[in-house]
């Protein structure tokens, strides 16, 4: 059975497509929680009394061809172009975790490709966003067949788009409310929008606070349940160091079971008994360009690069780390600093020479660059590699890692990564002369969840609330953490609106 969407061969019989995760069957309708966005250019009506129909034409086609790719870049799915007008759709027909995140995410990609374009083209056109968050009704069309999405959350969205400025993204109670900790909002107050009696509270999004993908913790707890896992993990660290033969440790489980707190704990022993070096960073779902990110984030963190650092402070620290380890000139064949310097830039997402060259040359020399430094800081002292969520890796990224194990195999280097199980799919560790292990990471068994809870909670609440809590997070710590934060925020509104507090069960889900 092959998928209409991307052409992929899927089982037959199935619903959705494995690739791509587009529905297979005729979609009938229903209920589904869904981020609408509309999107207005601004400067039409001028440019078509300015200009010949066909260049304007010609301009706004070019301009929604940007946009709409970045539509689809974070995910999301447009569902009509009316004139001058974009509605997209986040949450359907394939929904995500984050479609709230995703939608704003790309409202503000969207001002920043179309501010680009008209810079580029000189014509006089900006964009107003509006978006909003909440039950639909999605379906076909009976008339016209078409999928698409009904409901006062696409009316709002669109008044939303009507109350923005010129180059702002306006959005709802509900989509501020699911993404204000990752992007950072300006408060527009209660507006009163067009058809509506009721004010609306708006937020103008301003900026994103971290990258795609990261979730916040409103709690940090101790890391218990885990001692023969950390004693595995570490030593086979320790192993590598002594022996120095290359580690590479692979630990698997579902969202939210403690994968990454598990490696950090791992990295800090490291650090602390065996004098390992650290670069650490993280593979992102969507919305990045740069396919080298997570090995970015960990040149970034190991050469002490800030995120948002000029191409001059980031070459003078890149080279100042490079210097430190490597010879001046080429030796032996290997690139010297000046060559090393500009291959972990082209990888960390600067302009250079290696963006001159052909992808598969540029690609050859940045992977050089990355395995001389590495080669020549090992050397000094060991080196341990961690990156998180390497399930959204890039194959590219997955294949470097396969020939930095191959190429650092007899030097004490340790390699650590954490991913859902479905990398399994696409990746595991290649067979070589480094020792390697997967670790499957299970949830915490009661004891330790048990454990876990007095530790968030103490005696803040009841034996019944307890259990609930328990029973519902599955033994999954993350899932534990934000439940006795909603019991918490529950009760704090419960009593605010009292003048007492009482303990008070989490509501019903």
């Amino acid at each position: 059975m092959e998928c209409p969407s991307c052409g992929a061969e899927c089982t037959a019989g199935a619903r959705f497509c494995w690739s791509c995760g587009q529905p297979l069957r005729a979609l009938s309708e229903e209920r589904r929680v869904v981020t609408v966005l509309f999107a207005d250019l601004v400067g039409f009506t001028a440019l078509s009394e300015q200009m010949d129909p066909e260049q304007v034409k010609r301009l706004v086609d070019q301009a929604f061809e940007r946009l709409v790719r970045d539509v689809t870049a974070f995910g999301g799915r447009v569902d009509k172009i009316i004139g001058d007008a974009i509605v997209a759709l986040f949450g359907a027909p394939v929904a995500h975790e984050d479609d709230a995140e995703r939608a704003v995410r790309a409202a503000l990609r969207m001002q920043e490709t179309l501010g680009a374009y008209a810079e580029e083209s000189g014509a006089g056109i900006r964009i107003r966003i509006g978006v909003n968050t909440g039950e639909v009704l999605v379906g076909a069309l009976r008339a016209g067949g078409d999928y698409t999405a009904m409901g006062d959350v696409v009316n709002t969205a669109s008044r939303l788009q009507t109350l923005a400025d010129p180059g702002e993204v306006l959005v709802g109670e509900s989509t501020h409310a699911a993404t204000r900790d990752m992007i950072g909002y300006e408060s527009r107050g209660a507006l009163i929008a067009r058809g509506r009696e009721q004010p609306v509270n708006v937020w103008t999004a301003t900026t994103t606070l971290r990258p795609p993908g990261y979730r916040p913790r409103h709690r940090q707890s101790q890391l218990v349940g885990r001692d023969g896992e950390m004693a595995i993990l570490s030593n086979a660290v320790r192993v590598s160091v002594t022996h120095g033969r290359a580690q590479v440790l692979l630990i698997l489980g579902e969202a939210g079971v403690g994968k990454t707190r598990l490696a950090n704990e791992v990295a800090a022993i490291a650090g602390s008994e065996d004098g390992i070096a650290h670069f650490s960073g993280r593979c992102v779902p969507y919305g990045e360009a740069n396919p080298w990110w997570p090995i970015a984030e960990a040149l970034r963190s190991g050469c002490g690069i800030g995120r948002d650092e000029p191409l001059d402070a980031a070459r003078a620290k890149t080279t100042a780390a490079v210097s430190a380890v490597c010879p001046a000139r080429e030796v032996d064949g290997r690139p010297g600093v000046v060559a090393v310097v500009n291959g972990l830039l082209h990888l960390m997402g600067y302009e250079g020479p290696l963006r001159g060259l052909d992808g598969a040359r540029a690609r050859t020399e940045a992977s050089q660059a990355l395995l001389t430094f590495l080669e020549a800081s090992v050397r000094r002292r060991p080196i341990m590699i961690r990156l998180a969520d390497l399930h959204w890796a890039d194959q590219a990224v997955l294949d470097l890692i396969d020939e930095l194990s191959t190429h650092l195999a007899r030097h004490p280097f340790v390699f650590v990564a954490t991913a859902r199980r479905a990398l399994q799919e696409r990746w595991s560790p290649r067979v070589g002369r480094f020792n390697s292990l997967v670790l499957n990471l299970d949830p915490l068994d009661r004891a330790s969840s048990s454990l876990l809870l007095d530790t968030l909670a103490g005696d803040e609440i009841d034996a019944g609330t307890r259990t609930m809590l328990l029973d519902r997070s599955g033994g999954n710590p993350f899932y534990l953490e934000e439940l006795v934060t909603l019991v918490g925020q529950h009760t704090a509104e419960v009593a605010g609106a009292s003048g007492t507090a009482p303990v008070t069960p989490l509501p019903e889900a």
